[in-house]
């Protein structure tokens, strides 16, 4: 009988289930779109039992297109996302508080004037930021009488959402690696959840999942035994099978998710960069540095919005009807800064504009700046010491030749766009197999994907110079 593994990839819009079978193939899938709540601003949530009950229509319905019932499952998600239910009823006492929600940022603003910011950076890898989830946590507490209750009779559980779905389709109180490294209490040296940490936040540790390994026999579930389970973002760094120190992956969405592997090397963290748990196998943890740009395929979003183009495939037409953008540069802060600078207050720019210039240097401006930005995480990730050696494309901007080729010569590192388009949700099935003892990381390293190559051609380290000297008077701008 053929050995099927389901996948559940669980984003912020969208809960997608497919199947995979032995080789990597996706035989089947199904889709269930999610809503967003916001109850104010600056507040994003979700419905946690909706994302379990949509998870499983999706599960339900690409196990029915296959015809066979999968021998194994696995799991990548959204990471900062917190939910927290009752162990004892098994209800949800409150809508997941999303990891766009910025209702902890008075908390981590208290923590900052307080002098925590270091300590915190250095046992975490991560910024004090209410994109974590310690804070909304601490919120939760303070703030819903049905968990604050919960808490003090000792039936309040708290996890991400792999936590929650694990919960849900095994009973098991656990949280995968990666995912635990994001909620600004787990000390990524140490493997365990940080007593210095937890007091800062006022949460007691009983709440608090048990931490696994990436590969893991989780627990079995209706769907198969539970054996891989990975954050989104390193999700699509393990399916890049960027495998090795030097191995970065650059996701283009609405933003663009730029992580590098770091192996397990003591390297510096560059300013408004993350160091993070990219996996652990065993007793091994591998690392991250990672830059997150705010706006990337925004861009070309507000390019429609605004008449610049009608359709989206019309972007590389018009960009390669010019040699280039003729010193026309734009600064993609349409929602502000994002790594490694994080100006918030920054704004979009153009800057170089004549009545030279036409529409189609207006969008090839636009594609180059979406190279540029993640070009400058590229160039941090060197400065802290990491030698970046490719650079794999997936998510939207991947199919965009034009914008790969430029991203390889503004970085002069070799650009690959993967043949298979699902990294995020390939990831999760590759740590299942290796959860199953199909499969070694070292195996994985010797069958590497099919992919689109792009090696650097055109030296545009002047345009790129010229590009960050734009990008400062974005940041003087905000300062006004």
């Amino acid at each position: 009988m053929e050995d099927y593994t389901i996948v559940l990839d669980e984003g912020t819009t969208s809960t997608r289930a497919l199947v995979f079978d032995k080789k990597g193939m996706v035989i089947s899938s199904a889709r269930r779109s999610l809503k967003a709540i916001y109850p104010k601003p600056g507040w994003v949530e979700q419905s946690a039992d909706e994302i379990y009950i949509k998870s499983v229509e999706a599960m339900e319905e690409a196990i029915e297109k296959c015809g066979f019932y999968p021998k194994k499952l696995g799991i990548t998600n959204q990471r900062e996302t917190v939910v927290v239910w009752d162990s004892k009823s098994g209800e949800t006492l409150y809508n997941a508080v999303v990891w766009r929600d910025k209702r902890g940022q008075q908390l981590c603003e208290k923590l900052k004037a307080d002098g925590y910011e270091s300590p915190i950076r250095s046992k975490t890898g991560l910024l004090l930021d209410p994109y974590f989830s310690a804070s909304k946590i601490r919120w939760l507490m303070d703030n819903v009488n049905e968990i604050s209750s919960g808490v003090k009779k000792g039936t309040a559980k708290f996890g991400t959402v792999d936590s929650f779905l694990i919960w849900k389709l095994t009973g098991n109180h656990f949280i995968e690696a990666s995912n635990a490294s994001r909620t600004l209490l787990f000390n990524t040296s140490t493997f365990s959840w940080d007593q210095e940490l937890l007091k800062v936040f006022g949460i007691p540790i009983d709440i608090l999942p048990k931490v696994m390994p990436s590969a893991y026999t989780f627990g079995n579930s209706k769907y198969g035994e539970i054996l891989g389970v990975l954050g989104d973002q390193q999700s699509a760094l393990f399916g890049n099978e960027c495998l090795s120190p030097g191995e970065a992956k650059c996701t283009y969405g609405t933003g663009a998710f730029v992580l590098a592997n770091s192996g397990n090397l003591e390297i510096s963290i560059p300013p408004g960069l993350l160091k993070t748990i990219a996996w652990r196998v065993s007793d091994k943890t591998t690392y991250a540095l990672e830059g997150s740009i705010l706006s990337s395929g925004e861009n070309m979003t507000w390019l429609k919005s605004v008449g610049m183009i009608k359709e989206y495939d019309e972007i590389e037409s018009l960009s390669r009807s010019v040699p280039s953008s003729e010193k026309l540069y734009f600064i993609p802060a349409l929602d502000g800064l994002g790594a490694p600078r994080w100006v918030p207050n920054a704004r979009g720019l153009f800057v170089g504009l004549s009545s030279f210039h036409t529409r189609a240097h207006i969008v090839r401006s636009v594609l180059d700046s979406m190279a540029f930005s993640v070009a400058e995480v590229i160039e941090a990730f060197k400065e802290s010491g990491l030698s970046i050696s490719k650079i794999s494309v997936d998510g939207g901007g991947s199919q965009n030749s034009l914008l790969v080729q430029t991203l390889a010569d503004a970085t002069c590192v070799l650009a690959e766009i993967p043949k298979l388009h699902e990294m995020t949700a390939y990831g999760a099935f590759l740590m299942s197999g290796v959860g199953a003892g199909e499969w070694s990381i070292e195996d994985l390293k010797k069958r590497k994907n099919q992919s689109d190559s792009y090696t650097p051609k055109v030296d545009l380290t002047k345009e790129y110079k010229e590009w960050k000297l734009a990008e400062d008077f974005s940041v003087k701008w905000s300062q006004k």
